[in-house]
């Protein structure tokens, strides 16, 4: 067993030195800081929840506070299991990470970041079929952001992202059954649906 748990970490630190300095390019180190921060998508996600909650009608407002309890949920218990690992980032383990933002003392495992934005495009995926593929990979790229910019490993991510699914589906459930037909309510059925 111990040796399992050697050869995942020498993987996992191995997949993060070929994303974090084998896969450098101008272009990335541009763009991942901007997917990596927090504050950038401030202002995207106000535009596009004001959208939705104009134009969504009442099914977009559940679909809204589903999201918002998902990430809720997901960002409490990331910290939580954080405290239990209490794994340290790479980039104050392995010298010379390519570093692109700040390399915070909280610990690594699992990813915020990734879970946070995997909850979010759960609840999308499940509640909201026009966009749910920019949502997911929009979620995908701040994962690998995550791990590019030098403060994750590949298995922080991973394991904040299928956290932040299951929570997202989880809360996405809950509602469901709690208010069957909220889901569909005011929605036309798709081409594959009819019928």
């Amino acid at each position: 067993m111990v040796d399992l748990l050697s050869g995942l970490r020498t993987l996992d630190a191995w997949g993060f030195l070929l994303i974090n300095r084998t896969l450098q390019n101008p272009l990335f180190d541009l763009l991942m800081p901007i997917l990596s921060t927090k504050r950038y998508a401030l202002l995207p996600a106000a535009v596009g929840i004001l959208l939705l909650m104009v134009w969504g009608g009442r099914r977009m407002w559940v679909l809204l506070a589903v999201a918002v309890a998902a990430v809720a949920l997901s960002d409490l218990g990331t910290n939580l299991i954080k405290a239990g690992f209490q794994r340290i980032r790479p980039c104050h383990v392995i010298p010379d990470v390519h570093v692109l933002v700040g390399c915070t003392r909280s610990f690594s495992l699992p990813s915020n970041h990734a879970s946070n934005m995997f909850a979010v495009a759960t609840v999308g995926w499940l509640g909201f079929r026009r966009w749910r593929w920019a949502l997911l990979v929009l979620a995908a790229g701040v994962a690998y952001s995550r791990v590019y910019v030098g403060v994750h490993y590949p298995a922080d991510v991973l394991a904040g992202a299928l956290w932040g699914a299951g929570v997202g589906w989880l809360a996405f459930s809950c509602v469901a059954r709690a208010w069957p037909g909220w889901s569909n309510a005011g929605r036309a059925p798709a081409p594959n649906e009819a019928g």
